[in-house]
């Protein structure tokens, strides 16, 4: 090991994975024993290090201690990775090259057990990791094509070849046969039998959630899970492969069906044949039927929001009324069969609300035309908006330094921190596009748009009762995104109506 090299290490990732090999899946003792080499390695040389070590084999796409590593070495946290060989960290075609990329743009350097160092600075060691990635990514390929030859055989067999089995189901691994769990497998007969009775998927997941069923992964049913459960042939017996083509069933592409192989009575049977295919054309007969209202386009439609939970208000018309149009009270229920208690309106009197609103935003926009130009406030008043916006944008920051910090201490669980880290992610992009768009509008830009703003809104009120329903709605949805109706039954506090305006 040159010295001059090893005296640049001061911090080392130490990177950990299962490699499968054409007889199988790589042993437990073996990555205990390349997990004390590099750990004899790393103190021998007095190196800090961080272990990343994933669950998961070499085939499995979702290496998250991957991710982790390559956002911290992206922080300059660590001067040299540090692991068995460049095949134990990547041998994909596409990531390989990532990978030397962000070593050699971040200085640091790779070791292997046998304490080899690449500065990939040096043209020579970056040939030789180079020539090292092109034979992994080689040995890589013909391993995929062996294990999707293997599948292939497999499912031939009436074996299991497709990960984690569907829900019911447990994976012998001795036998590769799948047996019945016979707890889930009774929920899996009661979604199969409510649907024949004409129940809604949604309604079905209730059900289920309420009587304390939950998901392969601890989560509630939702209507969308429920409905791939009854389109499954494999609860009639039937296990199929070679369905997609790509990385995994999220981004992979469906194959013609003449493709598949498809293996009949290879699982135990949840399903009779008969009861399945029931329950199927139930579904198939649930989505043929258009409710009338929904087919029924009026001037508000999509419009009108709950101010409770944001779901869209259902319109239909009251027969004791003369057939009058009503937005009925809020019937969504969430997925443990709670029911909102937000109130209805009278259709003719929302609309009037929204006409009376239009008209105040009008006059409000037509009084900023005239005082924006001479009004000096104006300009503090976005400076005062650009500081509030990069407040918000640090405050989102460092939540998501905290989500990260929380998931390395196990503090939190990776699906709460994906979820809870996509939704911050969104708000922190949203704000910097808002920030970006105040910097660079201009006060004449603002009267322009003011000015655009406000003829959408008086051609709209010269017309309106001229415009029929599809018309107004679009009139509508051109300067209006969305409008909240707040008024919970039983409270004491008057109704609240809120218009988001698209300007």
């Amino acid at each position: 090991m040159p010295l001059d090299l090893k005296e640049r290490i001061k911090r080392v990732a130490i990177y950990l994975r299962k490699s499968r090999n054409n007889e199988g899946e790589e042993s437990e003792e073996t990555l205990a024993k390349h997990r004390k080499r590099l750990l004899d390695i790393a103190k021998k040389n007095n190196w800090a290090y961080e272990i990343f070590q994933e669950v998961g084999s070499s085939m499995d796409n979702n290496r998250d201690e991957y991710q982790r590593m390559i956002h911290k070495l992206n922080d300059g946290i660590f001067d040299a990775v540090l692991s068995v060989n460049l095949a134990r960290v990547t041998r994909d075609d596409s990531e390989t090259p990532k990978f030397m990329s962000l070593l050699r743009q971040e200085d640091i350097l790779f070791v292997t057990d046998s304490e080899r160092i690449y500065d990939l600075e040096i043209q020579e060691d970056w040939q030789a990791l180079k020539f090292t990635g092109f034979v992994n990514n080689w040995e890589y390929e013909n391993i995929k094509a062996q294990l999707r030859k293997g599948k292939k055989d497999s499912a031939r067999m009436g074996r299991w070849a497709n990960g984690t089995p569907n829900y019911g189901y447990i994976y012998n691994r001795l036998e590769k046969k799948l047996e019945i769990d016979e707890e889930k497998a009774e929920a899996v007969k009661l979604a199969f039998q409510m649907c024949i009775n004409g129940i809604g998927v949604d309604n079905i997941a209730i059900a289920l959630n309420q009587l304390g069923y939950r998901t392969n992964k601890g989560n509630l049913f939702w209507g969308n899970s429920v409905k791939r459960m009854i389109r499954s042939p494999i609860y009639k017996g039937w296990i199929v492969s070679n369905r997609i083509k790509g990385r995994n069933k999220y981004q992979g592409k469906l194959r013609p069906k003449e493709q598949w192989i498809i293996s009949k009575k290879a699982a135990p049977i949840i399903i009779d044949k008969e009861t399945w295919e029931k329950a199927n054309n139930a579904l198939d007969k649930r989505k043929a039927l258009s409710p009338r209202s929904r087919a029924q386009k009026h001037g508000l439609s999509t419009l009108i929001r709950c101010g409770i939970c944001g779901r869209v208000h259902a319109i239909s018309r009251r027969s004791d009324r003369g057939g009058a149009r009503v937005f009925q009270s809020c019937s969504k229920v969430n997925l443990l069969g709670e029911k909102c208690y937000n109130s209805g309106i009278m259709y003719d009197v929302m609309m009037e609300l929204i006409i009376d609103n239009i008209k105040e935003k009008r006059e409000q926009i037509a009084m900023e035309i005239t005082t924006l130009p001479n009004d000096k406030q104006t300009i503090d008043l976005k400076q005062i908006k650009i500081k509030r916006i990069k407040e918000q944008i640090k405050k989102i920051e460092k939540a998501l330094h905290m989500l990260q910090l929380q998931l390395e201490e196990d503090l939190i669980d990776l699906n709460y921190f994906k979820e809870r880290k996509s939704k911050r992610t969104i708000e922190l992009d949203n704000l910097k596009t808002e920030l970006k768009n105040l910097m660079d509008t201009t006060q004449e830009d603002e009267v322009k748009s003011k000015e655009s703003f406000l003829n959408k809104m008086d051609s709209f009120l010269s017309n309106w009762k001229q415009l029929d329903e599809s018309e107004l709605n679009k009139e509508l949805m051109s300067f209006i995104d969305k409008v909240t109706w707040y008024s919970p039954r039983g409270s004491k506090e008057p109704p609240q109506l809120k218009i988001y305006w698209s300007e």
